[in-house]
Parts: structure tokens; sequence; C-alpha cells
């Protein structure tokens, strides 16, 4: 009889082990999937300052951000629809035109900052979404918007050139950052329609 009475509380205690093994792993896969919940939460928004940020960049590398540059960075926007080589920048300057004046109020009482670890950050993000060919075409349209800006107000009669020696640098970074980013993107070929949804 002593042999029938341990028996069951052996069995209880595997039982209650697996269930406290069962349990162990739900909650850790519900702790990853919030992780990567709040991952692409910050992700979406640092796309969606991403243009504002390299528009802000490239126009106050001298210290000043002049009418011509504003009024380029709204054109480039505008015409988003004919200068975008893929859907994830169409959507990250579409955001942009949506939430312009928001942004701009922001950059204006401080809230928003020229700061270079923004469009680290954003693409850090974006390369781990798309494939080295959607990157390079990301890249491509973020070239063209930051040339696009320094070329706006700089130049004289086509003599000297359009860009400054500051915007150049910051150019020269941001280049960088973009080469980075294609080398290391490891994401999918195809269009993601969730990380289009910001």
């Amino acid at each position: 009889m002593a042999e029938n009475t341990e028996n069951p509380s052996e069995e209880k205690s595997n039982v209650e082990k697996m269930q406290d093994e069962s349990s162990a792993v739900a909650t850790e896969k519900v702790d990853k999937n919030v992780l990567i919940e709040k991952k692409n939460v910050v992700g979406k928004r640092l796309m969606r300052l991403l243009p504002f940020q390299v528009f802000i960049l490239v126009a106050d590398a001298d210290g000043k951000t002049d009418n011509k540059e504003v009024a380029q960075f709204r054109e480039f926007l505008s015409q988003r629809e004919k200068r975008c080589s893929n859907p994830y920048t169409k959507r990250m300057f579409h955001a942009t035109v949506v939430n312009y004046s928001g942004l701009t109020n922001r950059y204006l009482s401080g809230q928003i900052k020229k700061d270079i670890t923004v469009v680290q950050k954003a693409m850090d993000y974006i390369q781990e979404c798309v494939s080295p060919r959607l990157m390079e075409e990301i890249v491509k349209d973020l070239r063209e918007l930051a040339t696009s800006i320094a070329e706006a107000s700089g130049g004289f009669l086509g003599v000297t050139s359009p860009i400054s020696t500051e915007e150049q640098a910051v150019i020269n970074t941001l280049e960088e950052i973009f080469e980075q980013a294609i080398d290391l993107a490891s994401g999918e070929d195809l269009i993601d329609k969730k990380k289009l949804d910001f």
C-alpha cells in the first residue's frame, strides 16, 4: 500500500512540473511578443520622423534653415508618387506630409532636435524589415531628398557648388549610415503591409 500512495504523489509532482514548464514557456512567448510589439511601435515612430530629420540635418547644417530649403522639402514631399521608388519611402513621405505642421511646431518648440542618431536608429530598424534590394531603393529616395534640400539655396550662377561644405559633411555622414544599412539589411524581399501601417 505504501507503494500505491507514493506513485500518485510522484505523478502529480510530474504533472505540476509540466504545467509549470508550460506556463513558463507561455509567459516567455508573451514577453517576447510584447518586446517585439514595443520595438515595432518605436521603429514605426522613427520611420515617421526619418524624412523630417534628414531635412533638418541638411537644411540646418550651416546653422540656418532658409525659405528655399523649406519650399524644396515641401515640393519634394508633394511629388512623392513620382519620386519614390518603393512603398516604404512613399509611406514615410506621406506621414511627413500629414504631420508636417505638428513636426514643424515640435521642432520650433525644441521637442524635436536635429539628431543624427534618430537616422541611425531608424535605419537600424528598417534594415531588420527589408532586404538589401529594398534597402537600396529606400536609400536612393533618402539620398535624393538630402541632395535636393542641399542644392535648394546654394551656388552662385552655376559657378560655385550648390552644396555648402557643412551640408556636404552631413550628406557624407548620412551616406555612411545608408551604406551600412544596405550592407546589414536582413529582412524580407516582399513588402510587409504591417510594417507600412504607421
